[in-house]
Order: C-alpha cells, then sequence, then structure tokens
C-alpha cells in the first residue's frame, strides 16, 4: 500500500482488526519503508495531539496504573489484544522484544505496555505469564471492560468486538485494534505501528525513539542518553530481520 494511504489510515485511527490477519477488517503492512523523515512508523500529526489515556487499570500484581501519570517520564509501547489471540498479539510483542535484545534497548529506556481487551478470560495470571513469554519487565494490565474502552475511545480507537468462535476451540475471536501506538516521553502519541511492522522496522525506529522521545538528561525522568548504533549493520545481524512480523528461520 502507497504510503501516502499509510498515513491517511493514521490520522482517522480507525484500524480495528480482528485477531486472523485475513480478517475483512485486518490491516497489514508488508513493508512499511523509510518515510519522507527516515522512520518506519506512521506519524500521527493529530490536532488536539492524542495523549496516554486518563484512566487508571491494574497490574498483574493487583496495582492501580494511571496510565497518564504513572507511565509518563520515558517513551512508551502501547498496545490493545488478549491473550487468546492466535497470531497479531504474540507477533507484535515477540517482534519488539527481538528487536529491543538485538539493540540492548530495556524496558528502563521504552517502556511496553500490553493491555487487555478481554478481562473475562484475561486475569492477573494469566496475562502475566503471556506477557512473560516475551519479557519478563513488559507491563500487563487489565481493568472493566468499560474503562479499556473509555482509554481506546479517548485515542479515537475502535473498542474489541465479539467476532465469532475461535476454530482453536478457545473461546471466542475478539477484533481489536492491530497496531502499537507509540508516546514520548510527555505521553504525547507521536506514531503507530501496523501489524506486520517487521524486525528491520523496530529495529530503524527505536534509536530514534530513544534520541528523540527521551526527556533532556536533567529531568529526573529519563534514561540515560542512548549509544548511537550502527542499524545497518544490527539488522544484517539478526536472523529473519528481512521477514513479516513472526520469527524467521
Amino acid at each position: 500500500m502507497p504510503r501516502p494511504l499509510l498515513l491517511l489510515f493514521a490520522a482517522l485511527l480507525v484500524l480495528l482488526s480482528a485477531c486472523e490477519p485475513s480478517s475483512s477488517t485486518a490491516f497489514t503492512a508488508t513493508n512499511l519503508g523509510v518515510g519522507d523523515d527516515g522512520w518506519r512508523g506512521i506519524p500521527l500529526d493529530l490536532d488536539p495531539p492524542r495523549t496516554l489515556p486518563d484512566v487508571t487499570l491494574t497490574d498483574v500484581d493487583g496495582q492501580d496504573v494511571a496510565l497518564a501519570e504513572d507511565l509518563a517520564g520515558s517513551p512508551v509501547l502501547l498496545f490493545f489484544g488478549y491473550t487468546s489471540c492466535p497470531d497479531i498479539c504474540p507477533i507484535h510483542l515477540r517482534t519488539i522484544a527481538s528487536s529491543m535484545s538485538a539493540l540492548g534497548v530495556s524496558t528502563d529506556q521504552v517502556q511496553v505496555v500490553f493491555v487487555s481487551v478481554d478481562p473475562e478470560r484475561d486475569t492477573p495470571e494469566r496475562i502475566d505469564e503471556f506477557t512473560t513469554a516475551f519479557d519478563r519487565n513488559f507491563i500487563g494490565l487489565r481493568g472493566d471492560i468499560e474503562v479499556v474502552e473509555e482509554a481506546l475511545a479517548q485515542l479515537d480507537m475502535p473498542g474489541p468486538v465479539v467476532e465469532g468462535a475461535d476454530p482453536r476451540g478457545e473461546g471466542e475471536l475478539i477484533g481489536h485494534p492491530a497496531q502499537v501506538i507509540g508516546f514520548d516521553h510527555a505521553g504525547v502519541a507521536r506514531r503507530l505501528w501496523p501489524f506486520g511492522a517487521r524486525r528491520a522496522d523496530w529495529v530503524a525506529d527505536l534509536p530514534r525513539i530513544l534520541e528523540e522521545w527521551t526527556a533532556e538528561r536533567g529531568s529526573g525522568r529519563a534514561s540515560d542518553d542512548p549509544q548511537p548504533l550502527d542499524t545497518d549493520r544490527d539488522v544484517e545481524g539478526l536472523p529473519g530481520s528481512h521477514g513479516q512480523g513472526e520469527e524467521q528461520p
């Protein structure tokens, strides 16, 4: 899909996808390409800008997390999904985790937050097991579905939709936004990465997130300045960096 059309979709923020890439509502990016600004993620030049939702959810330890307050201070990658998701959710999180590991980027520098859209099935224990499979420091959150829907509404994103039985016999498939949204240290939504974003895309964008979205030293909230990364070298060294989302042999 031409990049101008990707930008149009991003501005509208109505990308709803079932957890099945072949769904009629799915939106994928087989190759984001490099934008005019050098990024792979799609810019969110919205007026007024969208910010971290002003809602409070609960982490896997039962502690309240006020998104707008507790997550501000360092960049955030926010994704709404559910633990029974057969493909979109695990692929997104696996790709982000492997990219961060390859570059030596920690969750102290870039927070990765997973919010369940299926609180009836997604218990704290189940969310903890799911997120820990990718990185033990990924943040898993849940809350009443009305609160989750409010968070999505504040981002102009559609709420979850039950789309039918899961052919694997694991309950129901749930349609949900399939993009990862990136927020800067001040909690302002800056870019999104649709399903299909590759490891090469994240390896290219993560250093820019650290460089451009982190508060200046001395603010008391920012991570240390990142060391320069040779992303061309790092991409070549990543197994499967040419693939679409999933780990490639």
